[in-house]
C-alpha cells in the first residue's frame, strides 16, 4: 500500500478526490464493517494486532510509529489508526422515501455549516430511527474528518443524500405526502410538546442565526419550537435535534 494515500490529509480536498478518512479504532472498526470500499489502514505498532484482525480480507494495513504517521498525515496524531475509503454513491432523494402509508421521518439540514454540529445531528438521527438525512449546498460535508468523528460512525449506516436544488427537494417531499416541519424561534410557532408525528415527516433543522432559509421557510407546513425559560433565546442545533427527534418518537 502506498503511504501517499494518507499524505497531508489536513490540507487535501478529500471531497473532490472522492475519499473520506476515519480516525481512531472505533470509527475505523465501524467503517471496515460497513461494506464500503476501504482503500487502506495506517496504524501504530500498539494496535497492529487488533487492526490486522479487523482489516483481514478487506484492505491492506501499514504500520508506522505515531510520530511518522503524524508527519505523513500532516496533523498531530494520537488515536493510533487511520483508514481511507472511497465515498459512497449518493442515493437520490426518492430512494429515501418510504412507501405510501408507511410511517417515516427524514431530517433535512440545508444550511448547517459547522461540521461537528452536522455530525452530531447525524448521530441523533440514527439513534432515534430516522430513515435518512438530506444536506444542501449550504451544508457542511457530512463525510469530513470532523463530522465523521462526532457522528461516531452513524454516517456509515444512516442513508444520506444531497440536493443542489432545494426547491425541487421540497416538491418531491410534498408530492410524496410528507409534512415539512421546520424548527423555529418564532413565538407563533407550534410548541413541540403539542405536536404529534403526522406519519410522513421531514424535519428541517436550521442554524441559530438564519434558521432553515429559503426555500424551506416557504414550503414548510408547520413551524415547531422548543419553549425555553430564563431568557435563553436558542439552543445549539445539535442539542435541539436530539430533543426534537426524541420527542417525535421517530
Amino acid at each position: 500500500m502506498d503511504s501517499r494515500l494518507f499524505a497531508d490529509l489536513k490540507d487535501r480536498d478529500l471531497r473532490r478526490e472522492g475519499l473520506l478518512v476515519a480516525e481512531g479504532r472505533f470509527l475505523t472498526e465501524r467503517l471496515l464493517s460497513s461494506g464500503w470500499p476501504v482503500l487502506g489502514v495506517l496504524c501504530s505498532p500498539r494496535l497492529e494486532g487488533s487492526v490486522r484482525e479487523l482489516a483481514a480480507g478487506v484492505c491492506p494495513v501499514q504500520v508506522l510509529p505515531d510520530e511518522e504517521i503524524a508527519a505523513v498525515a500532516g496533523f498531530a496524531f494520537h488515536r493510533g489508526v487511520l483508514a481511507v475509503a472511497r465515498r459512497p454513491e449518493l442515493p437520490h432523494l426518492e430512494a429515501l422515501l418510504a412507501p405510501g402509508g408507511s410511517r417515516a421521518t427524514l431530517v433535512a439540514c440545508p444550511g448547517i455549516a459547522d461540521a461537528e454540529n452536522l455530525g452530531s445531528v447525524i448521530r441523533s438521527a440514527a439513534a432515534f430511527g430516522a430513515d435518512g438525512l438530506l444536506v444542501g449546498p449550504r451544508s457542511s460535508d457530512p463525510w469530513s474528518r470532523r463530522a465523521l468523528k462526532v457522528s461516531m460512525g452513524a454516517s456509515f449506516v444512516l442513508p444520506i443524500t444531497a440536493s443542489r436544488d432545494e426547491a425541487q427537494a421540497c416538491r418531491i417531499l410534498s408530492d410524496a405526502g410528507y409534512t415539512v416541519a421546520t424548527t423555529s424561534l418564532s413565538r407563533s410557532a407550534t410548541p413541540l410538546s403539542g405536536y404529534r408525528h403526522p406519519g410522513r415527516l421531514c424535519l428541517g433543522m436550521g442554524n441559530e442565526a438564519a434558521g432553515v432559509g429559503e426555500p424551506w421557510s416557504s414550503c414548510c407546513d408547520v413551524e415547531l419550537t422548543i419553549p425555553m425559560r430564563r431568557g435563553t433565546d436558542s439552543l445549539n442545533v445539535a442539542v435541539a435535534a436530539g430533543i426534537f427527534l426524541h420527542a417525535l418518537q421517530v
